[in-house]
């Protein structure tokens, strides 16, 4: 049994999980706990940003800050996840893609050829 304490909604929730649990149970743990739906889940931990978005078919992503990989759906052991530090657990709210341009007085002088995502996520709200 793994012990994972996770901050969702102001409070801090202490889940049991059994030792060869993945990312998924822990998530699907949680929506039936507080409510929270799995596909708007967005749990931080170590710097990494943690999501199962419906677009990416039940696969886990993982976003560091430069990098996102896309898995299969991983056991807390290979994701390093222990219970000896907490997880805080957010509600993502909106998401979007916003075109890259620069200009100024209404002239556009450099558009990018990508799309940045953007994401909108409250953590410890009511």
């Amino acid at each position: 049994m793994v012990s994972v304490e996770v901050v969702v909604k102001k409070t801090t929730a202490s889940l049991e999980l059994k030792g060869d649990a993945t990312f998924g149970d822990l998530m699907k743990q949680l929506s039936a706990n507080h409510g929270i739906d799995v596909a708007k889940q967005v749990i931080l931990y170590q710097c990494k940003e943690f999501r199962m978005p419906p677009y990416e078919q039940g696969k886990l992503v993982v976003f560091d800050g430069e990098q996102r990989q896309v898995t299969e759906d991983l056991t807390l052991a290979e994701l390093k996840i222990d219970g000896s530090e907490a997880l805080v657990c957010g509600e993502l709210q909106d998401e979007w893609l916003e075109e890259v341009k620069w200009g100024a007085f209404g002239h556009t002088l450099y558009e990018a050829d990508y799309l940045n995502h953007r994401e909108f996520v409250i953590f410890n709200g009511k």
